[in-house]
């Protein structure tokens, strides 16, 4: 929206510009539009005030994600591209390693480009033409290169992949500007034609030189390279295109017949091919490979639900779907299979994803590679009873396994006050764990015991890093390593010489669980990577599962009971219950995030929503059985509407008011 509302601008003050007289100052050219620039202002406050409904819910709502935060280093005064730029304003500029860090993709075709070039130095374009081109496009391209600007251009955020969105516009705008050329003439020229098509060339080929030099390949999951490497053989191609489109448009310019269908089928033929070289290394997957395995997933994964709704409570499912992950050529991630399977799940893949979701799941352990993705790995026995995950699935290629958990609680559940006063320290993953539980519990008592490191060494091997330790248990219960902040592809797992599962090893997973160990036991951790790990992998760390489980003991019989718990999908920004509240835990406390948009009404009455947990919706309930109905509204709805339909009835107006103008002025003629 905002890309739109910018380039409105700048193409309204270039149509300004382009039809200013000659003769007239632009001072008085200004007092004499002061109409027409009132109604451009009028009419795009109206279409702003008509879209109200759907852009002030929006901007509210994603004032609740991570984009909210503004960075300044996002406006520092510095380019954000170099003079490789110019490979892509040939053929093949862009593949798909590229995806998320590339230059800007500005190639419409060389026939558009030679156009857009000589419209700039051709005798049949007037100056002012040519100052009103310059401006419309100069100002994309400048909006695009310095990195202030881009992030103005993209609501004061940097973009997550493909880095210059607003390119789309400049191309249009290279394409109109080369159309208007053509109709004026420009073809004629074929000295000024050859060369601005040697101009592209020699640009081109700056671009690759610089490439080559300052080059790098892009690695599996790094993102953050000056230039991405080129392939010296699409730079033949490219210059054999553009030799070829040279060729066709000077025959135009001598009448040839079948010029104009030779000069369309090199466009075709060129952008067919740039769209292969841009999609040729793309991981697709089998179709019918696919839909044999979603099918046959599907069919496992409907079983399990019907388990659940015979219960007709509420309870997460998690589901380790390994032959479906396989057809993929790249690691799978799976973050969003719970929309895919229609199953309640915790992980998430958005743009608009809650802040608050991601906080709590982060901050206790789920593996979180930026604020727009969290994995369902990386949890603990204490986040499937805080979260209900009782489920969890893992289907194998000849086996299916479920795993019932028997702590798991349901939507919500009775704590003790202290909940409201939790706060996660960042990168402290066990400290927040145990601060957690204590809050549930009303104490100040420990949960999480640290194992004794007995042995610990590192050695490179062959160019592999291994890293070994050995540790001995604390107390009783599952135990957990922590590896912060990286990606642990291409990273192998052993304890006690039992590999874990690839998925540990898959795009990063910050908490891996190696096992139940009992007080006294020793266990030895062997990690091997092909990369050096920032953090050394000395972090470990048990619960302490008797304690622990005398904690969930006290929440058992102070549930929230959902009803209906089977239709929940269909209404699941309202939904009832009941819960019995102790005089001792009467703070309820909702897995699900905390949003002001979520009204509570308790035994018929309106009630305050807080925030727990440190992101999660929660209650204080007085002792006794209440009965509890949860509503959302969308925030900023009814504002929207109103601003809407307000807008409706000024444009009404303004065509009556415009009408009766042009009425009173035939009249008067």
């Amino acid at each position: 929206m905002t890309i739109i509302c910018i380039f409105s601008m700048i193409y309204f003050v270039y149509l300004m510009t382009k039809n200013q007289p000659n003769k007239m100052t632009f001072t008085l050219y200004l007092k004499s539009q002061v109409n027409k620039i009132g109604r451009f202002l009028w009419y795009s406050g109206l279409s702003g005030m008509l879209a109200a409904v759907v852009l002030i819910p929006t901007a509210i709502s994603m004032m609740s994600t991570g984009k909210k935060d503004i960075h300044f280093r996002n406006f520092i005064l510095k380019g954000t591209f170099g003079p490789s730029f110019t490979v892509n304003l040939g053929f093949g500029g862009n593949d798909f390693a590229g995806r998320l860090f590339h230059n800007p993709s500005m190639f419409t075709g060389s026939v558009f480009i030679i156009l857009g070039i000589v419209y700039f130095f051709s005798k049949a374009v007037s100056s002012r033409d040519k100052q009103a081109s310059a401006f419309l496009l100069g100002s994309i391209l400048l909006g695009m290169w310095l990195l202030p600007l881009n992030t103005i251009w993209h609501l004061f955020q940097r973009p997550a992949g493909f880095p210059f969105r607003m390119v789309f516009l400049f191309s249009f705008a290279l394409i109109m500007v080369a159309y208007e050329g053509y109709l004026k003439g420009i073809f004629k020229e074929t000295r000024v034609v050859v060369f601005s098509a040697v101009a592209l060339g020699v640009a081109i080929s700056v671009g690759y030189i610089w490439a080559n030099i300052f080059g790098k390949r892009l690695t599996q999951f790094e993102f953050s390279t000056p230039q991405l490497s080129v392939n010296n053989l699409i730079y033949v191609l490219a210059m054999g295109f553009l030799i070829l489109t040279v060729v066709a448009i000077v025959s135009l310019t001598n009448r040839k017949p079948s010029s104009r269908v030779v000069l369309s089928g090199i466009l075709i033929f060129e952008l067919m091919m740039n769209f292969f070289v841009a999609t040729m290394d793309a991981p697709f997957v089998n179709q019918q490979q696919f839909e044999k395995r979603y099918q046959q997933s599907e069919q496992a994964i409907h079983h399990v639900r019907q388990l659940k709704l015979t219960q007709n409570k509420f309870y997460r499912l998690l589901i380790m779907d390994q032959p479906y992950r396989n057809i993929y050529q790249v690691p799978y991630s799976g973050y969003n299979d719970s929309l895919l399977f229609e199953n309640h799940g915790i992980s998430s893949y958005s743009s608009t994803l809650n802040s608050h979701t991601h906080h709590v799941l982060a901050s206790l352990g789920f593996s979180s590679r930026n604020i727009r993705r969290i994995d369902m790995l990386g949890g603990s026995v204490i986040t499937n009873h805080l979260f209900g995950i009782k489920y969890y699935y893992v289907i194998g290629k000849h086996s299916q396994k479920l795993l019932v958990r028997k702590n798991a609680a349901q939507l919500g559940f009775m704590t003790n006050n202290q909940i409201q006063h939790v706060t996660y320290k960042r990168d402290q993953i066990f400290n927040n764990l145990n601060a957690l539980v204590q809050a549930e519990a009303g104490n100040k008592g420990r949960y999480l015991y640290r194992p004794t490191i007995t042995k610990y060494k590192q050695a490179v091997v062959r160019s592999n890093y291994h890293y070994e330790m050995q540790l001995q248990a604390n107390t009783s219960g599952p135990h957990y390593i922590y590896i912060p902040k990286v990606r642990l592809y291409h990273v192998a797992i052993w304890v006690n010489g039992a590999k874990l599962s690839n998925t540990y090893s898959g795009l990063g997973t910050e908490m891996i669980p190696i096992g139940y160990l009992l007080k006294g036991q020793t266990a030895t951790i062997r990690v091997q990577s092909t990369k050096p790990l920032p953090v050394v992998p000395k972090i470990a760390m048990g619960i302490d599962l008797k304690k622990f489980e005398s904690v969930v003991a006290q929440s058992k019989n102070h549930q929230f009971e959902l009803k209906d718990a089977r239709d929940i999908n269909k209404h699941g920004g309202h939904f009832r219950g009941t819960v019995q509240v102790s005089k001792r835990d009467r703070t309820l406390l909702m897995s699900f995030p905390y949003d002001k948009g979520w009204k509570l009404s308790v035994d018929g009455k309106p009630h305050k929503v807080i925030k727990v947990a440190d992101g999660l919706v929660g209650a204080e309930l007085s002792p006794g059985k209440h009965h509890l109905a949860f509503n959302y509204h969308i925030r900023g709805l009814g504002v929207g509407m109103l601003i809407s339909i307000l807008g409706m009835a000024l444009l009404a107006i303004s065509e009556w008011w415009r009408k009766k103008r042009v009425n009173f002025v035939k009249h008067l003629h």
